[in-house]
């Protein structure tokens, strides 16, 4: 049995409520971070493993997830606040769906290409 997580889903909407979800159901100790945690659909539900807060709050787990919605992961990384994240494992959980990539980190000089 693999050892219980402290993680930490930044982002409220669907996708990342069901991330929530299956690390609840994997046994792991689940933190929301949410720009509004008071409006959090995960709460008293999900039982004494799950916590809502701002992102900062939910940046001291151990593993930090940040559910980008249309280009908004890295400004939720951002709210959490880099002290927040040193050292801390990051996983992307984006799944790019668009049909151009808007990012300026890594397509500025290369767009990506749209044919299949």
């Amino acid at each position: 049995m693999l050892p219980r997580m402290n993680i930490a889903v930044l982002g409220s909407g669907v996708v990342g409520q069901t991330l929530a979800d299956g690390f609840l159901g994997h046994g792991h100790h689940v933190w929301r971070g949410s720009r509004e945690p008071t409006r959090s659909r995960l709460g008293s539900a999900a039982g004494a493993r799950a916590q809502v807060g701002t992102f900062a709050e939910a940046a001291a787990a151990d593993v930090v997830v940040p559910r980008p919605a249309a280009g908004g992961g890295s400004r939720k990384l951002e709210l959490a606040g880099a002290d927040a994240l040193a050292g801390k494992v990051v996983l992307d959980a984006t799944n790019p769906i668009a049909d151009t990539c808007r990012c300026t980190a890594c397509c500025a000089s290369s767009p990506p290409s749209t044919t299949p």
